[in-house]
């Protein structure tokens, strides 16, 4: 249900929508701050995120952790 209510209420990528690109859908529940960096698993640490910015988020939050 929070899941339906994320992408009803913003139904665009929030990453692309802070670069300026206004047509990218969400897909993806990502989280804010990774849960393995102390980010919590509640509403205030949830973003809707395409794609494509969720896989570059992804490798980077990994490269922090291999540091």
């Amino acid at each position: 249900m929070a899941r339906k209510r994320l992408f009803r209420d913003n139904p665009l990528c929030v990453i692309c929508e802070a670069e300026g690109i206004r047509d990218s859908i969400a897909t993806v529940r990502d989280h804010i701050v990774p849960l393995a960096e102390g980010g919590r698993d509640d509403d205030s640490n949830i973003q809707g995120v395409c794609e494509s910015c969720h896989k570059k988020k992804s490798q980077q939050e990994a490269q922090r952790g291999k540091k």
